[in-house]
């Protein structure tokens, strides 16, 4: 599914998601320990849902684990 913008953009929907944050706020959990050891900058990170902490982490595109709580689920 697709929705399109008055300017041209569209959003795409992912209606088979693994998981869906809930909720108004999502925490911010901060960044990985591998990518705080390489020194990645902020541009080059993404972020990971953790469904455990109801939160969103920043590290590198193949991580999985939350650095908060070590669950590899999203």
């Amino acid at each position: 599914m697709s929705d399109g913008g008055a300017d041209g953009r569209r959003v795409i929907r992912f209606p088979l998601a693994r998981t869906r944050p809930g909720g108004p706020r999502a925490a911010d959990l901060g960044a990985s320990r591998l990518a705080r050891r390489i020194g990645l900058p902020n541009r080059q990170l993404t972020g990971h849902w953790c469904s455990r902490c109801r939160g969103i982490w920043y590290g590198y595109p193949l991580e999985v684990e939350c650095p908060v709580c070590g669950n590899r689920r999203g």
